[in-house]
This record gives C-alpha cells, sequence and structure tokens, in this order.
C-alpha cells in the first residue's frame, strides 16, 4: 500500500507505517491486500460511517427541528403549500423542506415512522459526506496533492468526529451542506465556471438564507463578466424558490424574534444603536459577507478561504452559539488545511484535526460563559491564521489572476 503525503510531511509517523506496511505484505499479503483496497476507498466507508451514527441519532431524536422539518415538508407536497411559511418558526429554506418533504411522504408510504426517520438522516448525512469528499478532491487536484489521505482525515472527523452526529441530532443537517456548497461554488469561480458557481449559491440560498453570506466568493477572478454571470444566476434561482411564497403565500418567516443576549456583541451594538433581532441580523450579514468579500478580492492562496473568513465572522458575531453552528466552519476549514502546502498548516493539521471532536462535547462539559469565551478565542485564532497563511508573503502573480487579455 503506498501512502502519500503532501511536501514537508515527515515524520516517525510516516516512516513507522510504511514500515510496517512492507512487513504485512511479506507476512500477511491478503490482509496487506485488502488493508490497500480499504485505503483506496475512503468514500464506502467514512460515508457508510456517517449513515449509520445518523440513523441511531435519529433513532433516539424523534422530534425536535427534524420533526418540525419532516411535517412542514411533508405539507409542502400537498394543498395550500404557499402557506407552509405562515409558521414564524421555520427559519429554513424552501428546497430543504420540499427535498425532506418529497423523501418523507415516500418514505411514510412503509407506514412506519422511525423507520422514515432514521433513513431519512442516514441520507441526509450520506449527501453531506459525499459533498464533502467530493470538495476535497477537487482542492487536491487543483493543488497537485493525494487526495485520498485528506479524504480519509475530513471523512473519518465529520463522520465519528461528532460534526454530522450533532447536526442530524438538532434537525439541521443543511448547516453543513451551506458551507460546502459556497466553496464548490468559490472553486468553479476559479475555474471559470460562474454559471456553475451561480447555482451552488443560488441552491445554498434555497437551504439557508445565510448561504448569501458567502456570495463575495463571486470576486475571486475579478472577471466582471463572470461576476454578474455568477450573481445573475444565483439571483434567478433564489427568485425561483423564494418568489411563489413571497408572492401569492403568507411567510411570517420575518416576525420571528430570537432574543438577542446583551451580552454578546451584536447584543451591545443593538443596546446602542436601538437595533433589534432582525435589524441586528442584517448587520450581521453585511459584515460577514463584506468580510468575505475582502478576503476573495485580496487573491488568497485557498477559493475556500473567503467562505471560511465569512462563516468565521457569522459566527463570531452571532448571538447564539448553538452546538451545531461550528459544523459549516469546521468543514471549510479541515478541507482547507488538509489540501494546503503551507509548512505551518501541515505541521498543525493532524493533531488539531484529532482534537476536533473538543468542539462537540465542550458545550456538554463547560459553563455557557466558558464555553462562549472559548469559542470566542478559537473564532479569532482560525481567523487570524487564515490571513497569515491564505495569502501569499509578497505580492506576485495570482494563480487566481485573470489570465492576460481577461475581462476587467
Amino acid at each position: 500500500m503506498t501512502i502519500s503525503t503532501a511536501p514537508g510531511e515527515t515524520g516517525r509517523l510516516v516512516r513507522w507505517t510504511h514500515r510496517e506496511l512492507d512487513a504485512l505484505a511479506v507476512s500477511r499479503p491478503r490482509v496487506e491486500a485488502l488493508l490497500r483496497q480499504v485505503w483506496q476507498r475512503p468514500g464506502a466507508v467514512t460515508l457508510s460511517l456517517a449513515a449509520v451514527t445518523a440513523a441511531g441519532f435519529a433513532a433516539v431524536v424523534p422530534g425536535g427541528d427534524a420533526g418540525l422539518f419532516r411535517e412542514a415538508g411533508t405539507g409542502v407536497m400537498g394543498h395550500g403549500f404557499l402557506q407552509v411559511f405562515s409558521d414564524g418558526t421555520l427559519q429554513i429554506g424552501p428546497l430543504y423542506l420540499a427535498t425532506v418533504g418529497a423523501l418523507a411522504w415516500v418514505l411514510n408510504l412503509g407506514g412506519s415512522p422511525l423507520l422514515t426517520r432514521t433513513v431519512l438522516a442516514a441520507a441526509q448525512a450520506a449527501l453531506l459526506l459525499w459533498c464533502a469528499l467530493a470538495l476535497v478532491r477537487r482542492c487536491a487536484r487543483r493543488e497537485g496533492l493525494p487526495e485520498v489521505g485528506p479524504q480519509w482525515a475530513v471523512g473519518l472527523m465529520l463522520a465519528i468526529g461528532g460534526f454530522v452526529a450533532e447536526a442530524i441530532g438538532n434537525g439541521h443537517p443543511e448547516e453543513i451542506l451551506v458551507g460546502l456548497l459556497l466553496a464548490h461554488a468559490a472553486l468553479w469561480v476559479t475555474e471559470g465556471r460562474p454559471a456553475l458557481a451561480g447555482l451552488a449559491l443560488g441552491l445554498g440560498g434555497g437551504l439557508k438564507q445565510w448561504a448569501a453570506f458567502g456570495g463575495g466568493v463571486v470576486l475571486l477572478r475579478r472577471r466582471w463578466r463572470d461576476v454578474l454571470v455568477a450573481a445573475g444566476v444565483a439571483l434567478l434561482v433564489v427568485a425561483a424558490l423564494y418568489g411563489p411564497f413571497l408572492l401569492w403565500g403568507t411567510v411570517h418567516t420575518y416576525d420571528f424574534r430570537w432574543g438577542i443576549d446583551q451580552r454578546s456583541l451584536l447584543g451591545r451594538v443593538g443596546a446602542s444603536w436601538g437595533l433589534s433581532d432582525w435589524g441586528l441580523r442584517i448587520l450581521q450579514g453585511g459584515l460577514a459577507g463584506l468580510a468575505g468579500c475582502v478576503a476573495a478580492w485580496r487573491r488568497p492562496r485557498s477559493p475556500l478561504t473567503p467562505v471560511a473568513v465569512a462563516v468565521a465572522v457569522r459566527l463570531l458575531l452571532d448571538p447564539l452559539r448553538l452546538t451545531y453552528y461550528s459544523g459549516p466552519l469546521v468543514a471549510v476549514l479541515a478541507t482547507w488545511a488538509w489540501t494546503s502546502r503551507h509548512p505551518v498548516v501541515v505541521r498543525w493539521r493532524a493533531p488539531l484535526t484529532l482534537l476536533s471532536p473538543i468542539m462537540v462535547l465542550a458545550p456538554y462539559l463547560l459553563p455557557p460563559d466558558a464555553t462562549w469565551a472559548a469559542g470566542s478565542v478559537l473564532l479569532v485564532a482560525a481567523l487570524a491564521s487564515l490571513a497569515g497563511a491564505g495569502y501569499p508573503r509578497r505580492a506576485r502573480r495570482s494563480l487566481l489572476r485573470p489570465a492576460v487579455g481577461a475581462d476587467s
């Protein structure tokens, strides 16, 4: 079995692994052949692990937001579906509701609620892992790096590190999927495929409205024709998804009130400026989106940088720190780290990946104030790392710069 490593990634563990595998090929050739086959299939293993884990959580969590979305989604399949957003608690996009509703409607024909929620959860978890591994593969190929090792690292972290389980248990797997769609959109922008980038952005908006915060990725190439195409396609997709409900339905989405904690940064701003709830949410989204635009305009080494920056700023400003909120940022940051050539990132990505489950466990083990402070420190550290390792030190022509003769 050949285990490829990124440039500069050496050490005792790699040498020990090669030595043991060489010995195993002599003493147990069939076992070594089986391990080689398993190693080359990270998708089959991690998708299966994620699906089984998600099904287990769904079996013991029958209600919550997942139950609310299943019920509302099946309502979308029937008469009067345009009134589904008359329930202001549905802070979710129509694409997610329609997809979940269609699958739940089919599964409900079996007559078993347990079967419906477990199969639905397993399918969503498998989709998340498939989308994540596809992103890792695209990023690795873009950098000319091996793709199997990074897929194992990111796939196992999401599947058994608690992030998919936390998302499924809380009924919000769409959060991670939105982050992954934004990352795929960023790659399509750099590849000169603005229509596909706009489609990914639009679909992300159809899942969750905060996907708009990552719209700055359209600036990665600074090719204005591509910017207009990507933005135009995204707006058309969003209009097609939300338009019928806004024009002919009853929408109380914006009547919902979270209650902004006055101790949070956003809450203090609201107390000073007289803003509350949706006004503060618009401010939060504007700042996160602006940060993503600046990150994209500065020509980062990786197209994932502006996505990670926008999501990190969104979380830093958010007055809520729910346990599943970190999933999108962790998925994008892990992919960025495991497909990076930066020597400091290469050195630290393995231990940080192994420690990442602490982020899932901490809210259950620490007092809320301690969790909040630790989360803020980690978010600032992530932004500092992206600023330090995400950009070249010297101004030079970037691979993201338009080719000579490109439109400006």
